[in-house]
């Protein structure tokens, strides 16, 4: 038996969840790997995890500039700040300790380069793997004793590769998502399953924590000429779901207001357009189901890469200003050629089987374990 440790944290949704895909793919296909998924900040301190995970809640929220003013300061200084954010070596030596890793898997910059000072520090010989869950990566997530790199494509590897990261520590295998999103059910099989319309359908999410001017999007798609079905998740943000209920007893269109759920992949399915922040799980998500893009309100820093990303490679469209979503779309639903060509596009660059990947990865960098 081989112990992983999954390092993570709650600032943003995604690295949770694809710490969580890890685990369960392991506990379905690879019963060889023992693994545990711990949130870095969380342990280290519930204070400081509440703390860090609000800060950073507001600051995409209601001051993304200054987010992204942080980002770029943090990045051109080659990730210093960040990295000295976290100096609980005597925490960390206690969780390596008692969880005993073979390997350790980093899913969130915060622990990259503390992971790699306690291993050197008191004499450990875990392997440190980093699994970067953008299309982009921050000068925090790079560090040059990393055993392994694991991105998600190969425009990342070859950045390592001018960051002076050997090849051979880089694998272009992809962000891992859930299982269940490799299952692809065709749209009408998917809303009946969903009990909605079988109709154009367009999917509007703002992330984790409904972030976005969901409201001002949903009233310029009531104002489309198509009949559409407007289905939008707002995450766990109870204040701007109660606020999006309201505007379905007036609506023009078919409008169904969700906050969490745990059917994204089928709601995915039944979508033809997908409108949402380019979060990095998000966008990988959609390139599996072959979901075309439309990307709106990057904040900036990560998801701003992310974008830039996407739209170099032709698998999504960005929306400017929020009142014209209703023309784009319009646009797009009308011209069924470049739909097909996005969602070929998507194909051929999404990694459905990145979990998978992973643990091969893993089997290569602890086979004389």
């Amino acid at each position: 038996m081989k112990k992983i440790v999954i390092l993570s944290a709650s600032i943003g949704g995604g690295h949770n969840a694809t710490s969580n895909a890890i685990r369960k793919y392991a506990e379905e296909f690879r019963e060889e790997y023992e693994v545990s998924v711990i949130d870095v900040l969380e342990y280290i301190g519930p204070i400081l995890s509440k703390l860090a995970e609000k800060t950073y809640e507001i600051n995409v929220k209601n001051f993304p500039e200054f987010y992204g003013w942080q980002y770029d300061l943090n990045n051109s200084t080659d990730g210093k700040i960040s990295r000295n954010m976290l100096p609980f070596h005597t925490k960390l030596k206690e969780l390596v300790m008692e969880e005993k890793p073979d390997v350790i898997l980093c899913v969130h910059p915060v622990s990259v380069t503390s992971i790699i000072r306690v291993r050197e520090k008191y004499g450990f010989d875990y392997k440190v793997c980093v699994v970067v869950t953008d299309y982009d990566y921050h000068a925090s997530w790079i560090h040059q004793d990393v055993d392994m790199f694991i991105v998600s494509s190969n425009f990342m590897k070859l950045k390592l590769m001018e960051d002076e990261i050997p090849e051979q520590r880089i694998r272009d295998t992809g962000i891992p998502t859930s299982h269940d999103l490799q299952v692809k059910l065709d749209k009408y099989k998917a809303r009946y399953m969903l009990d909605i319309k079988d109709k154009k359908t367009i999917l509007v999410m703002g992330g984790s924590f409904g972030a976005g001017n969901l409201t001002k999007l949903v009233h310029s798609l009531m104002k489309s000429k198509l009949e559409l079905q407007i289905i939008v998740i707002a995450g766990s943000n109870r204040k701007l779901k109660k606020e999006l209920d309201k505007l379905v007893e007036e609506a023009c269109q078919d409008l169904m207001i969700l906050g969490y759920t745990d059917k994204i992949s089928l709601y995915m399915d039944a979508a033809d357009i997908l409108v949402t922040k380019p979060g990095g799980l998000t966008v990988t998500e959609a390139l599996i189901k072959n979901l075309p893009l439309v990307i709106t309100r990057p904040i900036p820093g990560q998801e701003e890469e992310n974008a830039t990303y996407l739209l170099n490679h032709g698998i999504g469209v960005r929306l400017d200003q929020d009142e014209e979503l209703h023309i784009l779309i319009e646009d797009l639903i009308q011209d069924q050629v470049r739909l097909k060509h996005m969602r070929e596009l998507q194909a051929y660059y999404a990694k459905p089987d990145a979990a998978k990947d992973l643990f091969e990865v893993l089997d290569e960098l602890l086979q004389n374990i």
